[in-house]
């Protein structure tokens, strides 16, 4: 299978807020389009991460795909050279929890956070602040850029849908690329993107390799705990309320509104 195989050259970006699964997206079409990975480091190259230093391929290549956290404005990198885009979006209070469990692993964020204090700090800024000062936006600030721009076709999917259904998501996602959604391609593309096999190879890698941040879209396993992992349990309708009790309310204080408008009840 090749990555060039469209008519259409350009970028097609893989877009979304930081902890909304954008991991697995990219080892699912990763594989639906150029075949199952060996290492992490192969998702790596068939679909950099814009925010990881990488040669940016030249304009008269074809089709490429690059994963980005970035809001989408003027500033944007490449966005002349853009085709399209798949915009990915979670839950807001999963999309904490993740991030909670990330700090754990990798051990960023300011330790004299606690658990809800992040909670806190998220809720008041609407995001993470690292998020917001990296060029992120708010969880709906990004949400909002990349779902009612005109710019050029953005295909919306939903973290829970992808969950629930992935091979019908799955299947879209090619539609819109214009691939071929053949059940050979479709049954690769989940198995590799299967919780067990990428928890195998996380598990496999961080074993027999030393941890550099590069090359491998699995970070943090230099603080590796026993039950502490990049791919995580990925849950999803999850209770704040877990970290402290009453935080639900005051997520859903400030976050209604943003979350109803993309289809989440708070």
């Amino acid at each position: 299978m090749s990555g060039s195989d469209s008519s259409q050259p350009g970028i097609v970006w893989l877009a979304s807020y930081p902890k909304c699964g954008n991991t697995w997206l990219r080892f699912m079409l990763s594989t639906a389009i150029f075949g199952p990975p060996e290492r992490t480091a192969d998702v790596e190259a068939r679909i950099p991460d814009l925010h990881r230093p990488f040669d940016p391929p030249p304009a008269h290549q074809g089709r490429i795909y690059i994963k980005t956290h970035f809001v989408l404005s003027d500033d944007h990198p490449m966005l002349d050279r853009t085709d399209r885009a798949i915009h990915i979006i979670r839950n807001p209070k999963d999309i904490v929890l993740s991030a909670l469990n990330y700090q754990r692993l990798t051990g960023e964020g300011d330790r004299s956070w606690t658990r809800a204090g992040y909670v806190k700090r998220f809720i008041r800024h609407g995001g993470d602040r690292a998020w917001l000062r990296g060029g992120f936006g708010t969880w709906a600030d990004h949400a909002r850029s990349w779902r009612q721009t005109d710019r050029f076709p953005v295909l919306a999917l939903r973290y829970e849908d992808l969950k629930s259904d992935p091979r019908a998501e799955l299947t879209r996602m090619l539609a819109f690329l214009g691939l071929p959604a053949d059940p050979d391609r479709i049954d690769a593309a989940l198995q590799a993107s299967s919780f067990e096999s990428m928890r195998a190879m996380e598990i496999r890698e961080s074993q027999a390799t030393p941890v550099t941040p590069n090359g491998r879209p699995f970070l943090g396993l230099k603080r590796r705990t026993r039950d502490a992992f990049f791919v995580n349990k990925g849950r999803s309708g999850q209770s704040l309320d877990t970290v402290r009790p009453g935080l639900d309310a005051r997520f859903d204080a400030a976050f209604a509104d943003d979350m109803r408008a993309f289809g989440y009840n708070s």
